[in-house]
Parts: C-alpha cells; structure tokens; sequence
C-alpha cells in the first residue's frame, strides 16, 4: 500500500514550531508586566491621594507684607484673613483628594473671585502636608461713603469685600459720589463710578508724590460731589477744612494749573512755619487749583 503523501505544513505552523514553550511563557509575562505597569501607576496615584488625605492638610497663604504709620499691620485685616482661611479649609475638605490638582485649581477659582488678589502666582503642594497658596494682592486705596457705612475699595480701582461704620475705618474717604451704588458692585470687579475713580486717582497720586510728613498725613480724603458738573475733586483735611484740588491729573485742561504745581504748592505749605505747617495754609479753605494761594485771607 503506497505511504500517505505527508500535508506540507503552513508557513505559520513552522513559526509556532520554533518557539519554545519557555519563549512563549516569557513574552506573556512581559505582556504582563507592561500591563501591569499601567494599571500600577494608576493606582500609585489614587493611593498617593488616600494617603495624603488620611492625614489633615494644612492651608497656608502667603500674607502680604504691609506697614502702617510706620509699623507692620495684617493685610487682609486679621478677621478677614481667618474668613479666607476658612474658605479654603472648607474647599479642601469637599475633595477626596485634597492635595489633587483638582481641589488647588478650585482654590485658585475661589480666591481669584474673592476680589482681593490681582493674580494667583502658584498653588503647590509641599513635602510635609502643606497647602501653599502664593498670590499678588490688591492693595487698600480708600473708603467709600455711602449712607452709615464706608465700603473699601482698592487702589486699582476694584471694590474689596470691607466695610465699616462711617469714620470708622483707617483709610481716607472718599465722600459725595450720588453715583456710587455700592450694592450693585460685584467685589473684585472695578468701581464703575467715574466720581469714585477720580477722587481714587487723586488720593493715590498724594499718597506716592506726598508720603508721610511731605502733606498726605493731613489728608483724611475726598468730596467728589462736584466732580460730575464741574470736573473738581476737593481735598479733606484732618482739621475739616478744604482743599480745591480740581480737575484729576488724567483729564487736564490747557493754560490750567499743573499737576506738579499743586504738589509743589503743598509741599510748599505743609514745610512751611509760617503757615502752620499745614496744606490748608490754616485757612477753612483754600483753592490751588487756579493759581498760588492768597496769604493774607488766612484766618
């Protein structure tokens, strides 16, 4: 009986032929592992947040530094820096994970709402359990009076979330805005009072050209209740007397008086004996915004 012709094999079952069981077994536990690998590093990472959150988180915020009549003063005020706090604990605690990058992007939404950072520089985690929260901060430019209260409002212009009862606060007022509808601004958002933002940008100038002894120690702020007719700003003084100051240095008018001879007229008096010493000249009022003051109507 003629021998059966043997089926020439396939090209794929001489390649199977030639891997040893052992190689087989090899490239599955390779597979494995890289797999593994994978599903590892996932783990690793929600393990980490358990881990991190078996332990409470500490919140830090980087205060700014701040200095009033020549001596370090909190800024935020220190209750309004334990409400911030407080906030921040209480977002922390609504995440699983309160070291994730979820829960320091929610931090960076809500103080950046608050109004009072211009930026948020970095959130980071820190080695020992720290929350650290580093931001750029607005600084306190005046009050605004409405009704009883004076509401703050920053030197950029932006309302802060302060207020206080009228004369009351440490910062200078800002007094006679009929426009300033102070309920209806968003705090953090810019004042949009044009009155509120011309007395704002007088104070600031007096407060950088006129620091300390040099004539803002006298000034206890603005009235701005002319501004919107006849474009003056009148200074305040500690003695409740007046200062006509005029029109703002960002809308001057051709042939008035300068800026810098205003400043120059108040450096003038407050260094002066013969006048008291005093930006006001010693007089109930004064008006330099059209020429040097009259000497001889002092009282």
């Amino acid at each position: 009986m003629a021998a059966r012709r043997k089926k020439k094999k396939t090209k794929r079952e001489l390649i199977m032929e030639r891997i040893s069981p052992e190689l087989v077994g090899t490239v599955l536990t390779g597979l494995v592992l890289v797999v593994g690998m994978g599903v590892g590093l996932r783990f690793a990472d929600h393990q980490a947040a358990d881990i991190a959150s078996s332990g409470p988180p500490v919140v830090r915020i980087n205060w700014p530094s701040a200095v009033s009549a020549g001596q370090p003063v909190n800024w935020p005020p220190a209750t309004t820096q334990r409400q911030l706090l407080d906030d921040a604990y209480e977002i922390v605690q609504k995440h699983s994970g309160p070291f994730s990058s979820r829960t320091r992007e929610s931090l960076g939404v809500w103080l950046s709402q608050s109004g009072w950072v211009s930026e948020i520089r970095d959130i980071q985690r820190l080695d020992e359990g720290v929350i650290e929260i580093d931001a750029a901060w607005r600084s306190p430019g005046a009050v605004v009076r409405e009704g009883a209260h004076d509401y703050l409002i920053a030197s950029d212009g932006r309302r802060l979330r302060l207020s206080w009862r009228a004369d009351l606060s440490p910062f200078p007022v800002i007094r006679g805005a009929d426009d300033a509808n102070t309920l209806q601004v968003v705090p953090g958002e810019v004042w949009p009072s044009r009155s509120i933002q011309a007395g704002l940008e007088v104070l600031n100038l007096l407060r950088d050209q006129l620091p300390g002894s040099l004539g803002s120690d006298q000034i206890r702020g603005v009235e701005v209740s002319a501004y919107d007719r006849f474009k003056r700003v009148v200074l305040l003084t500690d003695k409740g007397t007046r200062v006509i100051w005029g029109r703002t240095p960002s809308d001057p008018v051709p042939d008035a008086v300068s800026t810098e001879a205003k400043l120059n007229q108040l450096r003038y008096l407050r260094q002066n004996p013969e006048f008291g010493r005093r930006i006001d000249a010693g007089r109930e009022l004064i008006d330099i915004s059209s020429g040097p003051v009259l000497v001889e109507d002092r009282r």
